[in-house]
């Protein structure tokens, strides 16, 4: 069974959002992302245009989480 839970590195230990569900040792896989960054304006062919940078945000956040939980499909077949 996957399980995929969000947390900060700091000072040399991860400091996850909630406890995971094992009782057991087992194997993990962390990904360091890219600061987080913040779409402030839009140029190029979108000058002008009336922009939802909330949803924005919003999409590239559901991506980031596909892409998270894609990586952990993979490493999991890797495991076979």
């Amino acid at each position: 069974m996957n399980c995929a839970i969000e947390g900060v590195y700091r000072n040399g230990a991860v400091e996850l959002a909630e406890t995971p569900p094992f009782h057991e040792p087992v194997s993990v896989l962390v990904v360091f992302l890219n600061s987080r960054k913040r779409i402030s304006k839009l140029g190029g062919l979108c000058k002008g245009a009336a922009v939802d940078y909330d949803q924005l945000e919003h999409d590239l956040n559901e991506l980031q989480r596909a892409s998270a939980a894609h990586l952990l499909a993979e490493s999991d077949g890797n495991n076979e």
